[in-house]
């Protein structure tokens, strides 16, 4: 940087402000250019006027009305109202993207109509976009990997949850031939293996994992009133790993609290502002896929000649088991990993008089 006596200043002057890169302070500069330099003018007294190779000095794109702001080799910067003058300092090879974003930003309808269409797509994305990707991702796994994430949720379960089955060999046996029977000749039945357990701790229920396994627990068998109510519930089971909606879950998820962070300016998805909407968002992607599954089972169901109904009732005992009656219809539903149980019977009751 070089000290100039004022008087070289040219006549085409700007009003700007002035950061010298060291320290918070801004002055208030006249700024002007003089040959192939651009000088800047403090008005304090003594050594007023300083100055820099235009070469080196980097301008920010048109944006707008927004102020321009002037890069200066030495680190600091000048940040100038938007002028004709400072293209003629600084020319730029003409940008397509750069001038467009300019149009943009001096209409507001324009900006309306582009907010728009930025929620339009996003939702779309939500919607349509990121499940079939999360499908086709998932269609292309080896099945080492949903193998190994298995391994480790069944690693964790057997510690604390699962207990060998109490059931009599006889009942195991049947129960395992009416499985068989019900999926042979389905989509991935040779992956699919019914694993009986004993699991005081997580009562009635049953469970799939993305490797094919799986588990209904003792205490689902002792509050089915018939095995059919039994295989309604494996039906729904089998739909999940048909469909892969473990592995589908786990990408959608994962996908949804890096897109929250992305847009909302955490990547590390520790704020409320963004695990909030994503939790919504990843229980949203859970209950489809649990409408996705009973689907399957009510078709399953009917084309062995038995009736989705049972399906109907075991879940209204299984949601009274659970004390989840009243959760329907409530904010707490959108919580839910889950649909509502009656939107459930009510499917399976639909289902089962288009028989």
């Amino acid at each position: 940087m070089r000290s100039m006596p004022a008087s070289i200043l040219g006549s085409d002057v700007m009003e700007g402000q002035w950061s010298d890169g060291r320290s918070s302070r801004l002055r208030t500069v006249k700024v002007s250019r003089n040959g192939d330099w651009l000088q800047a003018d403090t008005g304090d007294a003594g050594e007023s006027i300083h100055d820099w190779p235009l070469a080196y000095i980097r301008i920010s794109p048109r944006l707008g009305r927004t102020p321009r702001t002037l890069t200066l080799p030495d680190g600091g910067c000048i940040e100038l109202a938007d002028s004709p003058t400072l293209d003629e300092w600084f020319p730029r090879p003409p940008s397509r993207v750069e001038a467009f974003a300019d149009w943009l930003e001096r209409r507001k309808y324009a900006i309306a109509a582009s907010a728009l269409i930025t929620v339009a797509l996003i939702v779309g994305f939500l919607q349509y976009g990121l499940p079939w990707a999360a499908l086709k991702i998932a269609e292309r796994l080896p099945a080492s990997v949903e193998r190994s994430a298995s391994n480790q949720v069944v690693k964790v379960l057997e510690r604390f949850h699962l207990q060998p089955t109490e059931l009599p060999d006889a009942r195991q046996q049947a129960l395992q031939s009416q499985f068989k029977r019900l999926v042979a000749g389905e989509p991935r039945a040779d992956q699919m293996r019914l694993n009986l357990v004993n699991a005081a701790g997580i009562g009635p229920n049953a469970f799939a994992l993305p490797d094919g396994r799986i588990y209904m627990t003792d205490q689902l068998v002792e509050l089915a009133e018939s095995d059919d109510e039994l295989l309604a519930v494996l039906a729904h089971e089998a739909g999940h790993h048909v469909h892969r909606h473990g592995v589908r879950g786990a990408i959608e998820g994962s996908s949804v609290f890096v897109l929250a962070g992305l847009m909302l300016g955490d990547a590390t998805g520790s704020s409320l502002a963004v695990s909030i909407p994503a939790t919504l968002l990843s229980n949203g992607f859970s209950r489809d896929h649990e409408r996705e599954a009973d689907q399957y089972a009510f078709a399953l169901l009917k084309r062995h000649g038995k009736s989705p109904r049972d399906f109907a009732t075991l879940m209204a005992r299984l949601m009274k088991a659970h004390g989840m009656e009243d959760v329907d219809g409530s904010v707490i539903g959108y919580l839910s990993t889950h649909p509502p149980s009656q939107e459930r019977v009510r499917a399976a009751e639909a289902a089962d008089a288009s028989r």
